[in-house]
Formats: structure tokens, sequence, C-alpha cells
């Protein structure tokens, strides 16, 4: 049976994160196989690795389609709206999981993920609690009812399961990422430091981290460390003026609050036009380099492509690298 052959070895390309191959060998068995709802949706979760979301939802759909009872993959198509910012399907997708599988722990976590970005804590907490009935040993449903806990502003309780989280799994940066959030709140910095210290080294790539860390160093006036840590930040995508906003309407409302005086430079970094000033930094330099008039009709153009999102900044470029 070739389509259970090139399905087969889809599932092992899958394995090994070569999710082109895989493509190719599931859409080799859909050929030969076209009823195969499982098929489907693992050409989908495949789709779905490659932020091909419309090819993901399309197999999906097509999957339950063929198969009705299919909960994995309304849960896989419901991961892949909740990525999308389409919080209303995927809640419907998760729910259909729920009803028809109602003993996986990862499809409550998933809808009360989604529950938070709809800002529901209260479902998103019911259905922590659910996944951690069904899996006490599991450290993600803690983490995840801990930033329920942060977001409705019970921080004590969201410390207590930032803890729980990191006793089932030590190695899990954003859970001491969480816990330095609490930290910060209840005012004891050091403590936040440490825990932002500890989420960096396991993760150096978790740019909220850097964030948080430097908003604690600015409450202890170490003002070189709070510019190293903000400027990293942004490098990684961060937006540090939101971030800042969260907590403090301005600069001035920071600085009346905690009795500091934030450097002039740390000041623009943290006010609302210096991003977009920086950012046209780059295309002023260049527009000064041209003195050719076509040369700078060619840059507008270029400049409306990148706003357009047809073009990528230099700065874009090379993040991606």
């Amino acid at each position: 049976d070739y389509a259970e052959a090139y399905h087969n070895r889809g599932i092992a390309y899958y394995s090994r994160a070569e999710f082109d191959r895989s493509i190719e060998d599931y859409t080799r068995a859909i050929q030969l196989h076209p009823t195969s709802a499982e098929t489907h949706n693992n050409l989908g979760m495949s789709y779905d690795e490659k932020g091909q979301f419309n090819d993901a939802i399309t197999n999906f759909t097509k999957a339950i389609e063929l198969n009705p009872d299919y909960a994995e993959a309304y849960h896989n198509r419901g991961t892949v709206y909740e990525e999308n910012g389409d919080y209303e399907r995927a809640v419907a997708d998760y729910s259909n999981a729920i009803e028809l599988r109602p003993d996986d722990p990862r499809t409550y976590c998933n809808r009360g993920g989604t529950y938070i970005n709809k800002k529901n804590y209260e479902l998103a907490i019911k259905d922590f609690d659910k996944a951690i009935n069904l899996s006490q040993d599991n450290s993600e449903p803690h983490y995840m009812r801990g930033i329920a806990y942060y977001a409705k502003g019970e921080h004590e309780f969201a410390n207590a399961n930032f803890n729980k989280a990191i006793e089932l799994r030590p190695n899990d940066a954003r859970a001491y990422n969480g816990r330095g959030l609490t930290h910060r709140w209840n005012g004891d910095f050091d403590s936040a430091i440490a825990d932002y210290n500890q989420a960096i080294q396991l993760n150096p790539d978790l740019a909220e981290a850097y964030c948080n860390r430097g908003e604690a160093w600015l409450h202890l006036g170490e003002w070189e460390k709070a510019k190293s840590d903000l400027m990293i930040a942004e490098e990684k995508r961060i937006d540090i003026v939101a971030s800042f906003r969260n907590e403090y309407e301005s600069v001035e409302d920071f600085e009346q609050k905690n009795n500091l005086k934030l450097p002039e430079d740390i000041a623009e970094m943290l006010t609302p036009q210096a991003l977009s000033i920086r950012e046209n930094e780059g295309w002023e330099a260049t527009h000064e380099l041209a003195s050719d008039p076509e040369i700078v009709k060619s840059l507008e153009r270029a400049e409306a492509d990148v706003k357009a999102g047809r073009m990528k900044r230099w700065s874009d470029v090379r993040q991606d690298d």
C-alpha cells in the first residue's frame, strides 16, 4: 500500500522537522487515498509548522469533513485560529474537541490560553483547573494559571502557581520570568532580578525577560544595566514603550511615583514618539546620501513598499539573519 508508505514516511520527516518533505509525502498519500482524515490532519500540521496557515486550515477542515468525530483535527485547527488571533473560532474548535475527547488536558490548557487572550480570566482559570486535575504533574497548566491570576491582579495566587510550575519543570524560563513579575509587583526588585537572570540563563532568547529586568533596574537606579536590557529587548522586537506604559502613564508618572529622575537618554527610549523616530533614522540617513532626484523617488517608492509589507527594512533583515 503506497499510500500508507508515503503517510508513514511523512510522519518520519515531520518528526525530523523536514516539513517540505513531509508535505510532499502526505500530498502523494492523499493523491492515492484522498479519503484519509489522518493524512489530511498530518498535512495540516506540516503546513502549520511552515506558517502556511490557510493551507493548514484547509486540510484540518477536510479531515473534519471526512471524520466529524476527529477531536485532534478540531484541536489542531483551533491552534491555528488562535495563532492568527481568531479567538472565537479557536474557542469553538477547542470546545468541540473537548466534547469529543473530554480527558485531554492539552485542549483545556489551550482553550484557557485563548480565554486569557480574550481577557476572560475566570473561564481561563476553570480550564487550567480542569487540565491540572487531568494531569497533576504537568507544569504547563500551572504556569498558564499563574499568568491568568497575574492578569487578574491576584499576585499571591500567581506566585504560587509559578512556584509549582518551577517545581515540576525547573528549566522552564517562562515560569521564572512570570515569578519575577510577581516579585516586582510586590516591590522585591532583587528577587525579581534573580528570577529574570535565571530565565535569561535558561533561554537567552526570551525577550520579555530582558524587558522586565530592564524595568526592574530602573526602579533600582541602575541606569546602564537598565538601558542595556531595554536595548536588547527592543532589538528582539519587544515594544518597550508599550511595556513601560502597562504600569506607568508616562516617564513623568514613573518619576513621581518612584521619586527618581530618569537619565535623558532612557527617558527618550521610553517616550512613545521615540520608537518611530529611531525607525525613521535609517531612511533619513539614506535620503541624505542620495543627491540624485531619481534615486530619491526610488527610495520613496521603496519606503512605501516597506509600509505595505512588500519588502523589509535593513534592520528587519538583520533580525532575520
